[in-house]
């Protein structure tokens, strides 16, 4: 919120008031998968999730990425889709030096509590519901992911579940680069 001091009544009184900003840029979660597929060229989702994340590194919407996810990009490159271990990071390092725009956060202690709450209540994996407890804690409108498990998901915490990844093309990913 924005405080703009009014001068009133001629008599210069001052006063205070909140006022919401006129435009308030959306802010969308990007899970690990989006982020990695995003920096792989030749997987099977890069020609889907690349124009969503494109989006938000132009500034349309504000990415949030939790802080450690680079570091779980960089291990999912080399140990899950077998890319080298030098060019893994070479691709990590370079799209953090070159993109300003995402907001790297952490997760605060409640934040944490929440997110294993999440996961009882929902009877879901708590890995998941640590991107919906950071989506709440940013004010996030929506995740974007390749996890179709998100759809039942944010529906239950009342937040946007977006794939841009067509479901004849996700069937593809469970043989992608398989180390």
């Amino acid at each position: 919120m924005l405080k703009l001091r009014l001068v009133g009544n001629g008599i210069g009184r001052l006063f205070l008031r909140r006022v919401k900003p006129l435009l308030e840029i959306e802010r969308k979660v990007w899970d690990v998968n989006v982020l990695a597929i995003f920096l792989v060229e030749d997987h099977p989702g890069h020609d889907y999730v690349s124009p969503v994340v494109e989006e938000g590194l132009r500034g349309v919407y504000i990415p949030i990425v939790l802080d450690i996810i680079p570091v779980r990009v960089y291990w999912m490159l080399e140990r899950r889709w077998g890319i080298d271990g030098r060019e893994a990071s070479r691709a990590v390092i370079e799209f953090l030096k070159k993109y300003k725009t995402p907001r790297y956060v952490p997760l605060k202690r409640e934040t944490i509590i929440y997110g294993f709450e999440l996961a009882d209540n929902l009877k879901h994996d708590v890995y998941d519901c640590m991107y919906l407890a950071v989506a709440l804690q940013e004010g996030a409108s929506s995740i974007i992911t390749t996890d179709t498990d998100f759809k039942r998901l944010c529906s239950a915490v009342g937040i946007k579940y977006e794939n841009p990844v067509p479901e004849e093309i996700l069937k593809e990913f469970s043989s992608y680069r398989m180390t």
